[in-house]
């Protein structure tokens, strides 16, 4: 069944994360088996059961690692695997991320929801429901030090997972709780873990225990407002997780030899018109164009230019998925990214032309195999549906730059400078003519915006549908740039 090196999977999560509705899903392909919390202190995988593989509590506390070695040589015909949480044993933890023939899958929750659906639990002692005519409900009041006290626990878990997955360089397929009603979702982690397999639906068999609003489960709700407004979990909308934290990548930026300016590109949008200006300044006082230079060279070019301009150029995110799509995708010349192309083709149905016809642009050839402007306009959406799986870390595909988001790039180039302007197509003109006075530089036009050479234009393909994809994909940005529609 699978296609690739992983043998058994581990869901890592928390109690109240959502993680038996998962189990409940997973088990519904034929090819994958989850066993439960085959850790949780108390039981072996659930409650009430005292063995798994022939050995129970007192065995498997001796010799943990010997359980899952004994699980995956049962496990035949199915990819095994099992929940852990972060008061199991932390052997395994240890063991589990160092193993890479382990597929990693994240559950997270909003860490407040979470806590209270914990305590109404403990205090109804119902876990699990699947008949909503049995739930038991109640409020419960609200303990900010046991809550502080949760969510560090919770920190320390996320880091200690995070730090290792980063330095063994391994990916992890995330999902937050709204992820797991998702049919969608599921289908793209089978093709994670190697499998072809595909489900028709997803069966509901546990109810949501408590889904009224925090107002209606909480006895002191005003004060646990107050008491953690400082903390970023209150709202239920905010998503679990965003997309990884950028290095700094500062390789990237262009410097002035000898004019005190620093452009940090965010992709190829804009990037020749700018560097052109650059030149242009640097001609009158014999300088050259500076880049791909090593840390202790960039500082030292920021000391010696205390005075100085860093900028930056937006694009729409429409542009973005436009010319990264153009560029690494449908052409496969030098810059194609072909296993990514691949994949989009066998797992996200993207039609695609033969990659020896698009080596170079030529309109003939698509015209001659019947490929038109809608096939077009189809796998560029499928591809921001593709995006906005990958941006979550739920493909196994990397986030290239030239489709991160840019609110996620600029955070990475903050890390080395901050920019003192952020350009923007409507404006950048205007804004270049602030910076040569705000430096003393002669006023030299800038030049337009130069279009690459495309097969089909985005006016032609550009719709209404496309828009809302990836606005999906680039929530982040639209929000924090206050994008509004490629066309308005």
């Amino acid at each position: 069944m699978s296609k690739n090196k992983f043998k058994y999977f581990v869901l890592l999560a928390n109690m109240r994360t959502g993680s038996n509705l998962f189990e409940q899903s997973i088990n519904l392909f034929d090819g994958f088996e989850c066993n439960g919390e085959l850790f949780n202190p108390s039981f072996v995988g659930y409650p009430n059961k005292e063995t798994f593989c022939g050995m129970d509590v007192v065995e498997r506390d001796r010799d943990p690692i010997k359980m899952i070695r004994k699980m995956v040589a049962k496990s035949t015909d199915t990819m095994p695997g099992f929940r852990l949480f972060s008061d199991h044993d932390m052997r395994v933890l240890d063991f589990v991320l160092e193993d890479e023939s382990c597929a990693k899958i994240l559950l997270t929750r909003n860490p407040l929801d979470s806590f209270i659906s914990h305590a109404i639990a403990k205090k109804t002692d119902q876990w699990r429901l699947t008949d909503l005519h049995k739930r038991k409900v109640a409020k419960v009041d609200f303990d900010i030090s046991g809550f502080k006290s949760y969510v560090n626990g919770l920190t320390e878990f996320s880091k200690k997972i995070r730090a290792k997955l980063q330095v063994t360089g391994q990916a992890a397929f995330q999902l937050s709780y709204p992820d797991l009603g998702q049919l969608d979702v599921f289908n793209g982690l089978a093709h994670f873990l190697g499998s072809d397999e595909q489900l028709d639906t997803l069966k509901e068999k546990i109810k949501r225990q408590n889904p009224e609003g925090l107002s209606e489960k909480v006895t002191n709700y005003s004060e646990m407002m107050e008491q953690v407004s400082s903390i970023n979990f209150l709202e239920n909308d905010v998503p679990e997780f965003l997309e990884p934290e950028r290095h700094a990548a500062a390789k990237n930026f262009i410097f002035g030899q000898t004019v005190p300016v620093l452009f940090q590109p965010l992709g190829d949008y804009g990037k020749s018109t700018l560097e052109a200006w650059m030149a242009a300044q640097l001609e009158a006082s014999n300088g050259d164009l500076l880049s791909g230079l090593k840390q202790k060279q960039i500082y030292n070019w920021l000391e010696e230019n205390q005075t100085r301009v860093v900028f930056s150029m937006l694009s729409h995110p429409v542009e973005r998925v436009f010319h990264a799509f153009n560029k690494h995708i449908f052409q496969t010349g030098k810059n194609g990214f072909p296993w990514i192309r691949r994949i989009l083709i066998e797992q996200y149905n993207v039609k695609l032309p033969d990659a020896d016809l698009c080596e170079v642009i030529n309109k003939g050839a698509l015209d001659s195999i019947g490929y038109d402007v809608e096939d077009y306009r189809q796998a560029i959406k499928k591809f921001s549906k593709f995006l906005n799986g990958n941006l979550k870390g739920q493909t196994r595909a990397r986030i290239d730059m030239s489709w991160a988001s840019q609110a996620a790039v600029l955070g990475g180039y903050t890390k080395v400078v901050h920019p003192d302007y952020i350009l923007r197509p409507e404006t950048y003109e205007s804004i270049i003519a602030v910076i040569e006075t705000e430096l003393g530089l002669p006023h030299i036009p800038v030049g337009p915006i130069v279009e690459e050479d495309t097969a089909f234009h985005l006016a032609q393909i550009y719709d209404e549908e496309l828009e809302q994809l990836v606005r999906k994909a680039y929530t982040r940005d639209y929000m924090n740039f206050g994008f509004k529609g490629w066309r308005l």
